[in-house]
């Protein structure tokens, strides 16, 4: 890789992307094209983003078994939300700011 080449990609960024639907069964639907993802945070490297996006999925998943030790009276649509949450941030990916899958075709 040259040297301009490789000065554009280190500074074109990376993101963290979700999908944007859960499906039916509670699911993210990653078959939604990326340029239709939600994004959670904007990063200078690969390693701050993955780094960020092992904390969503722990934290989503501590909250989401905290959701199922709790009160037997927290609502079902609570606990379903937290599920879906934890869900979709392990679904979560590290997306190159200048990866052409973004772009709304």
């Amino acid at each position: 890789m040259n040297i301009c080449r490789a000065a554009a990609f280190a500074l074109a960024g990376w993101y963290l992307m979700v999908p944007p639907h859960v499906s039916d069964n509670g699911h993210p639907d990653t078959s939604v094209p990326l340029a239709q993802w939600e994004q959670m945070g904007n990063y200078n490297s690969i390693d701050e983003c993955s780094d960020d996006r092992e904390s969503f999925i722990k934290r989503d998943q501590k909250e989401y078994n905290l959701s199922l030790k709790s009160n037997p009276s927290q609502s079902t649509l609570l606990k379903d939300a937290a599920h879906k949450t934890a869900l979709k941030s392990s679904a979560a990916l590290c997306i190159a700011a200048d990866d052409p899958r973004l772009k709304m075709k």
